[in-house]
């Protein structure tokens, strides 16, 4: 029974009707590159041209209720080898779930899942799942701006032999408009 209480609690809570004022929400962010930075590591400094973006996100945000939004991302990297570019794109949708609404903080966690398209100069292009999990953020300042930091992992891949990200992008930050 005290489950029965507390999933409809938890319902009425995540259903609840969104801030009357400023429910949109955008934001631009820069995420690290770690699995990609270690995966094209080069054997010998002397073969050179190394260089990486990093993720540059793009994200819109609409408040469905004071816990629960929805919206969608758009990621983009380029991994520059001394022989070849590749760049990944993943378009997803996305759901924040947001546990501490104040004026000058808000904690929240989201999950996205969408489709990322691998590419090179070399004419090649390839297509698979991508998982963004955000385990854990935090998004500070009053007013319309903010700014935000997020623990988490984006992942993408189509199997053993095909792994484009694993665990990339676990720490973001963003600066956030909400409207």
């Amino acid at each position: 029974m005290k489950k029965f209480i507390f999933l409809l609690l938890f319902c009425l809570i995540a259903t609840s009707p969104a801030p009357a004022q400023n429910p949109h929400k955008v934001r631009i962010g820069w995420g690290d590159m770690l699995f990609e930075s270690m995966a094209f590591r080069e054997a010998s400094p002397a073969l050179g041209g190394k260089g990486f973006t990093g993720h540059i996100f793009a994200e819109y945000q609409y408040d469905a209720s004071k816990v629960v939004s929805v919206g969608g991302q758009v990621d983009f990297e380029g991994i520059f080898t001394a022989d070849m570019n590749n760049y990944n794109l993943v378009i997803m949708p996305t759901v924040r779930f947001t546990y501490l609404r104040k004026p000058w903080v808000e904690l929240y966690s989201g999950l996205g899942a969408g489709l990322l398209c691998a590419m090179d100069n070399q004419g090649g292009a390839e297509f698979a799942p991508a998982l963004n999990l955000n385990l854990f953020g935090v998004q500070l300042g009053p007013g319309p701006f903010s700014v935000g930091i997020e623990l988490g992992a984006l992942n993408s891949l189509l199997g053993s032999s095909s792994v484009y990200m694993l665990g990339s992008r676990l720490l973001s930050i963003s600066l956030n408009y909400r409207f």
